[in-house]
């Protein structure tokens, strides 16, 4: 099966094993920035952080070897919401990002909410993806975050 193991704090998780026995085991984290096509480096901290997570959360994948490894980044807003909305700088340009990798299990709202944000109706509840000037919650900027 699928896991994911405390996903809010340490951000791992995993998928179902292959029919030849990997597994893939990714992180949802605060991620690297990058800029146009670069794609982000394994950074020194990764193969520890990976096996303690391993230790942590499927003890019995710990010390499996590593078979191989990619970035799949996605992209995120600043502050983790969805971005939805017209630029103010640049007329008839509506923007709708921040998807953060599961922007398809609000698909069926997002339709809507796109809709209305291009019409200028975005409700007050959904006010927070707006367009809006931010001031980041996290050290991070714009980012990518590494899936895998």
């Amino acid at each position: 099966p699928s896991w994911a193991g405390d996903i809010t704090a340490t951000g791992w998780y995993g998928f179902p094993t292959l029919a030849d026995g990997r597994v893939k085991v990714a992180q949802h984290g605060a991620g690297r920035p990058v800029e146009g096509d670069a794609r982000p480096t394994d950074a020194p901290e990764d193969g520890p952080a990976l096996r303690g997570a391993l230790r942590d959360l499927v003890p019995a994948l710990a010390d499996a070897p590593q078979v191989g490894g990619r970035w799949c980044p996605y992209c995120d807003s600043q502050d983790g919401d969805f971005w939805i909305g017209l630029d103010p700088e640049r007329p008839g340009l509506a923007v709708a990002a921040g998807g953060s990798g599961h922007g398809f299990k609000f698909l069926p709202l997002l339709g809507k909410l796109v809709a209305d944000a291009c019409e200028g109706r975005l409700a007050d509840e959904y006010a927070r993806f707006g367009w809006r000037d931010v001031a980041p919650k996290r050290a991070d900027v714009m980012r990518c975050v590494g899936d895998g």
